[in-house]
């Protein structure tokens, strides 16, 4: 796989990053429970959706002491912004999500409840850059069009998108949280395909 992302293992290192990479790091304060997400941008900067320090703590996607005041600040509102690769880490490893992997490697790889990796094809990084700094500083524009809910609008949905141009069906508690309904009452040709809706 991409940069010796394996089934055990999608831990790169940082002189491996690409721009445009969606990557994640476990959440240690949250016993690594949950992975947060984003995309990579350049120079150790990382566009991600996060939800507003003061939702909570413990599933909060950022924490709310930074090491660096401006991310501290970019993140106290939530919503999509950009962090140092540092505060976006939090002291975890740095993976890499991987796409386009065959379809043996993606069930091998995501046991449990969080996905490290997708069959979908990723498209070039100018677009998946583009498609972040789109959203950046924004929560109504067009991807995030309401608010960070962990399970239902949350970072991998961000980064999923940025990635793929499609909205990640997310999964929560066995079964399929639909937000197809209010992309197609605002007259979005949507296709459903894979676990995602594109749009």
């Amino acid at each position: 796989m991409d940069r010796g992302v394996t089934v055990a293992s999608s831990v790169i290192y940082r002189f491996q990053l690409r721009p445009g990479d969606h990557i994640y790091s476990w959440r240690k304060r949250a016993g690594y429970l949950y992975a947060h997400h984003g995309i990579y941008e350049s120079d150790q900067k990382v566009i991600q959706y996060c939800s507003a320090v003061e939702d909570g703590p413990l599933f909060a996607s950022s924490s709310p002491t930074r090491p660096c005041r401006e991310c501290a600040e970019a993140e106290r509102k939530g919503g999509v912004v950009i962090s140092c690769l540092d505060c976006f880490l939090e002291g975890g490893n740095l993976c890499l999500f991987a796409y386009s992997v065959p379809l043996w490697f993606y069930t091998a790889s995501n046991i449990g409840h969080q996905l490290t990796c997708h069959t979908a094809r990723e498209d070039p990084p100018e677009e998946v850059l583009r498609r972040a700094n789109d959203l950046s500083g924004a929560y109504s524009a067009g991807f995030v069009s309401s608010k960070y809910n962990a399970l239902t609008n949350n970072c991998v949905d961000f980064a999923f998108y940025c990635k793929t141009g499609c909205r990640f069906a997310t999964y929560a508690v066995g079964q399929v949280v639909s937000e197809v309904g209010p992309v197609v009452a605002q007259g979005a040709s949507v296709l459903v395909h894979s676990g995602c809706v594109c749009m």
